[in-house]
């Protein structure tokens, strides 16, 4: 069972979105108080502190436009910071084909880089 929202530290927060960008596992979260789900592909930093990861996001709601269509995702650039209630599922990898990142400047970690998990089927 997830932590709740107030017992989640940014820490918490940060090695949870790690273990999924390594194990290309999904996550279900709260961002920006608007529910989403999303596979993050990309996790790092761009200041100290300023933790941002690179994701595709793929089901729930939207407070900007392009909204998630059913089927066809959004890659997002989120801010570790506004996440809550973040829970890692074991549902199906999701991605599709994007330009040059540019969310995350110091790059931590990369799904592309870990060879060895490969995505489950899904899309």
């Amino acid at each position: 069972m997830p932590a709740s929202a107030a017992s989640q530290s940014l820490e918490e927060i940060h090695c949870l979105v790690r273990a999924a960008v390594v194990e290309r596992r999904p996550i279900e979260a709260v961002y920006d108080d608007v529910h989403r789900l999303f596979c993050p592909h990309v996790l790092g930093y761009n200041e100290p502190n300023q933790y941002r990861a690179f994701c595709y996001q793929y089901g729930g709601d939207s407070r900007s436009a392009p909204e998630v269509q059913a089927g066809v995702g959004i890659w997002r650039c989120i801010a570790l910071e506004k996440l809550r209630n973040v829970e890692l599922l074991s549902g199906p990898w999701r991605t599709e084909p994007h330009g040059r990142q540019r969310c995350v400047k110091h790059v931590e970690v990369v799904a592309e880089d870990h060879p060895d998990r490969e995505p489950q089927n899904g899309q």
